[in-house]
């Protein structure tokens, strides 16, 4: 694995593609807020102890804690009551929280500044017993604790803006709710709070699902899948996701998604982010940008403040593009501080970390995976010569293995090896090169994801697939008798969700700029 991942580390010479603009190795069809929207998921989905890479086999730490799949457990945990840390107080008392907590951002040129924009997550300090303190001395105190459901949404500057403007919209949709209903009396003020939380909530789960659907997997999906799986009831391959609605204790995800497919976010990282009109930074200050690598400097400064019409098409603003999906990563994904070593071959980065896990999870071959495939759906396998013809995909796989002897040092064994048993996760990627030049998955990938986020959100007990306004008055009626979100518009992308929380946050005249 570790000599594959060498050969991966040669850049991929892509043909040319229609945006001007845009570099070869970018694609102007994903905009590069979809890379973390793609994070954001995945933890919605999976959440262990330790991964799977680094533990080496499967055991109790690798077990996935999520039960709920999307259902933005990742952002609201176990809820004010089960997660009181993260939620604000809506009274000096603390009978009830319905909010979610966000953090002041602060000036880089102008500490220490009082009264700054609540534009960050929530961070905050921690005495240590062992001693150990991190800040500052007469500057600033170390920020080491994210106050997020999931420590994970502080993996890096981009990833935790985007908890904050999910965070900005349900606080939002809160003071939309609390504006129409009825006034609670002394006795009924704490139920009346759970359960605009509870709306909330629902809604913007709804509006996230709305927006999976049809926005961000019509972008990443081959278009003929897209059209197999989008409908209100699709027929799903995987007899469990078949049954409609399952149990939580029902549902499991399978390691050709969460270990295979679904890392084909990883190519689309970029080398660095315009993250606004006055801040470049590349991927490694990027990645180092958190409470846990850099919490001398948190809160994040306004050099770190999303613009969002930068990783969005809004208002035909020209985004960061995310990169061509191939068997090719940003440099900055082998930064050896975030991606140590772990094992005998001293090899660092994500890369390495993804083709290792993917071999020790034991799920099925990439052979195995086409073959069952044309079993149920025949149709799907003929429209691919990569998949159909294995005589011809041995040889495809061959040639590139071998195009580029600088890297890697493939023995002829190896190329062998590796041409007849690809990994899934780096076939993936090669699809997805050869096939749609890098634009989006290819269709093998784009059925293993469809099955798992399409099956996702039929599990889910809201009804889906109809209008936004539609799912919305009967998330409103569960609580109210009036539909208290009949103000919300259609929001069927993420553009539209940014500008939406810019109104109900007012933020339209922020600084710095949100939109």
């Amino acid at each position: 694995m570790h000599r594959l991942s060498r050969r991966m580390d040669a850049a991929i010479k892509w043909p040319p593609h229609h945006a001007r603009s845009a570099e070869r190795w970018e694609n102007p069809f994903i905009p590069s807020g979809y890379t973390y929207l793609l994070q954001f998921i995945a933890h919605d989905l999976v959440h262990s102890a330790i991964p799977l890479s680094v533990a080496g086999g499967l055991g109790r730490g690798t077990t996935n804690a999520r039960r709920t799949p999307l259902r933005l457990e990742t952002l609201y945990g176990s809820g004010p009551v089960g997660s009181p840390h993260i939620y604000a107080l809506d009274a000096p008392n603390d009978d009830r929280r319905t909010k979610l907590r966000l953090g002041r951002m602060r000036w880089k040129e102008n500490e220490p500044a009082s009264g700054c924009p609540f534009r960050d997550i929530a961070r905050t300090p921690a005495e240590n017993v062992t001693g150990i303190d991190r800040s500052i001395a007469g500057v600033r105190v170390a920020l080491t604790e994210a106050l997020v459901a999931d420590p994970r949404n502080d993996d890096h500057a981009v990833m935790s803006q985007l908890t904050a403007l999910l965070a900005l919209l349900h606080n939002g949709l809160v003071d939309i709710i609390r504006g129409r209903e009825d006034t609670a009396g002394p006795n009924g003020r704490f139920g009346a709070a759970y359960k605009r939380f509870l709306c909330a909530r629902s809604a913007l789960t709804a509006i996230y699902h709305n927006i999976i659907r049809n926005d961000l997997m019509q972008r990443v999906i081959h278009p003929a899948i897209y059209a197999s799986y989008c409908g209100p009831s699709p027929h799903f391959m995987d007899r469990l996701a078949s049954a409609g609605r399952l149990a939580p204790a029902d549902w499991e995800i399978p390691f050709e998604f969460s270990h295979g497919a679904f890392r084909f976010g990883h190519a689309m990282v970029r080398p660095e982010y315009q993250i606004n009109d006055l801040s470049l930074h590349d991927l490694n200050n990027t990645l180092e940008k958190t409470s846990a690598n850099d919490p001398g400097n948190m809160p994040l400064d306004e050099t770190w403040m999303v613009q969002w019409s930068r990783f969005f098409e809004i208002n035909g603003s020209t985004p960061n593009f995310s990169r061509r999906i191939g068997p090719h990563l940003s440099d900055g994904l082998g930064n050896d501080q975030i991606f140590p070593p772990f094992d005998e071959t001293a090899r660092v980065g994500l890369l390495y970390r993804d083709l290792l896990g993917a071999g020790v999870a034991g799920m099925w071959s990439v052979d195995a995976l086409i073959a069952e495939i044309g079993d149920r759906r025949p149709h799907l396998i003929a429209m691919s010569r990569l998949l159909a013809d294995r005589a011809y995909r041995v040889d495809q796989l061959r040639e590139w293995l071998v195009s580029s002897q600088t890297y890697g040092a493939l023995t002829d064994e190896d190329v062998e090896t590796l041409s007849n048993d690809p990994p899934l996760p780096f076939f993936v990627l090669f699809e997805a090169m050869q096939q749609t030049e890098g634009l989006r998955l290819g269709l093998l990938g784009s059925i293993i994801v469809s099955e798992v986020i399409f099956g996702a959100l039929a599990s889910d007990p809201q009804p889906a697939g109809g209008p936004l306004a539609d799912q919305l008055d009967l998330i409103s009626r569960e609580f109210y008798l009036a539909n208290v979100l009949q103000d919300i518009p259609d929001i069927s992308n993420m553009a539209r969700l940014v500008e939406f929380t810019t109104e109900i946050a007012d933020l339209r005249q922020a600084v710095p700029a949100f939109l």
